[in-house]
Order: structure tokens, then sequence, then C-alpha cells
């Protein structure tokens, strides 16, 4: 009951918020009510794509989780891409990515296919950043899992 794992996926932080802040707040606070309400469901890892922005700001809020002692047996299994940083990525990327890495519980490189570390249909739930006809999101929908897409939410 307590063994469920969630990936969080999505695209560069140039197609999530193009650096507006207002926006990313928002997502913070969506990954926020939607980490904790999983947690109680019985999800303990959460694998997150760093690479992606929506995996960059999903770590970040499960390390929050973890450390305000809200989701103490949160696990957080960080997806280490070949190349670490998107093409896009400011300096605060860059650090806020070099702290995560030295805070996940474990480190999963991935195939070149797959961007999350396994299968999708290896997990219970995905949290997602895509658009509607995007080639992902076709991918997450023929997966079966359950899943939210946090585009349609912003």
């Amino acid at each position: 009951m307590y063994n469920k794992s969630v990936a969080i996926t999505g695209s560069t932080i140039e197609k999530t918020t193009k650096y507006d802040y207002f926006r990313e707040d928002k997502i913070r606070m969506e990954l926020y009510r939607i980490i904790l309400s999983l947690y109680d469901e019985g999800c303990r890892t959460f694998t997150c794509n760093l690479h992606s922005f929506i995996g960059l700001l999903g770590a970040d809020t499960i390390v929050m989780l973890r450390e305000a002692d809200k989701c103490p047996e949160i696990i957080f299994s960080a997806v280490i891409p070949a190349t670490p940083y998107p093409a896009d990525a400011d300096k605060l990327y860059h650090a806020l990515y070099d702290d995560l890495m030295k805070q996940a519980d474990n480190k999963e490189v991935p195939s070149e296919k797959d961007s999350t570390g396994k299968a999708f249909a290896d997990y219970h739930h995905i949290v997602c950043f895509y658009d509607d006809f995007s080639e992902e999101i076709g991918q997450v929908r023929t997966s079966g899992v359950s899943y939210t897409n946090i585009c349609k939410r912003i």
C-alpha cells in the first residue's frame, strides 16, 4: 500500500514558464498540493526528471515537504540525463539542479528513449507538464497510467 511510485516529467523552462515567476509560483503550489495528495494515497517514491523544469520544481517541492516533516518517508529519485542542464537554463537553474542532486536518495540514468528512467507503465501516477497536442502527452495517455497534466491547470 505504501510503495507506489510517481514520475514527474515535462517540458523545459522555456516551454513551461518562459521565466514568468508568477506562473512558476502557481506551478509550485499545484505541485505541493498534488505531491501531498499522492503521498497521502501511499505514494512514497517520486522520480523526477531534472532536465525538465517541472521535474526540477517537483524535486524541490519533495525536498521541502520532507524537510518540513509533512512527508517524512518520501523518497526522491533523480533522473540524470546525459546533458545535465537544458540549453535554455540560467545560473539559478544550474545551482538548484546541483543542490537537488546532492539531496537525491537515488539516481537513475535513463535510456535514450525514456526521459523518466523507466517505462511510464511502471508508475502508479504521472505528474507532467506537456502541451495537450505534444507527442509526449500522447505517450503518457497510451501508457494507461493515471496522470495529472499541470499544463491544463495553470
